[in-house]
């Protein structure tokens, strides 16, 4: 391979990465700008939307480090290439280090273009959201409570939280979340930052049982965890604030 080829393929290649990965990030806005729409659609789904938000800055992330490495590497092989001209082998036929070199970038070069696409296949799909619903609801099938039982007192609690007279129930002309009733308690002082994060954890996995099948029981210390925040909502029902 000839100088020529070689500032060739380390000028074209940066352009290309640059391009493909401008277009994914346009691509991935549109993604994450549905995703906010199936939020304010249904906001049952928040916590797995979110999830999926996370998932995919994270892949993002990735890619963008794979390509600055690239495209910098890519710009340092065309100035500091030494091969003034001829082949990319010495005289007596000894190899080239920079040859070396530059096979090795070609290869991330070809790495990172290959994990652009399986990054724009994974979150193009439309099984993705299920994928994910599937994913969260393994890690949290752990248990010996059947996930009905629970999901029978997580509704006691929503009717209860909603039910305290001092609270505002709706937001914008819709009803507020649970989530969003926490958190007022918690501004109101009446529960600590321990109680909104399992309150949110309870919440999560709630909304994992109605939207996917793999969580078929809860934890005993979750079950606990709700019955008795539906107590305790029972009883701000008679504060006065």
């Amino acid at each position: 391979m000839d100088r020529t080829a070689l500032d060739w393929l380390f000028s074209t290649a940066p352009q290309a990465l640059a391009a493909l990965v401008g277009l994914i990030f346009t691509g991935v806005a549109f993604i994450i700008g549905a995703i906010d729409k199936e939020i304010a659609r249904d906001n049952t789904r928040e916590s797995i939307c979110i999830e999926m938000k996370k998932e995919i800055h994270r892949y993002m992330r990735i890619l963008f480090i794979l390509a600055g490495v690239s495209v910098s590497l890519d710009l340092f092989a065309i100035a500091f290439n030494p091969i003034e001209e001829g082949r990319a082998f010495s005289k007596d036929g000894v190899f080239d280090h920079y040859l070396l070199f530059a096979s090795v970038l070609l290869l991330l070069n070809l790495f990172t273009l290959v994990f652009s696409l399986w990054f724009v296949i994974k979150v193009a799909s439309p099984e993705y959201f299920d994928k994910t619903v599937k994913r969260l609801s393994k890690a949290e099938n752990e248990g010996t409570i059947d996930a009905k039982q629970f999901l029978l007192k997580y509704i006691d609690f929503e009717n209860s939280i909603r039910n305290i007279p001092f609270l505002d129930g709706t937001r914008n002309g819709r009803f507020a979340t649970v989530i969003e009733l926490t958190n007022e308690l918690k501004y109101r002082g009446l529960i600590g930052g321990d109680d909104f994060n399992k309150i949110r954890h309870l919440n999560n996995l709630r909304n994992l049982i109605v939207h996917g099948e793999d969580v078929t029981t809860v934890s005993n210390e979750d079950y606990q965890a709700v019955v008795s925040f539906t107590k305790q909502m029972q009883e701000f029902k008679e504060k006065e604030i």
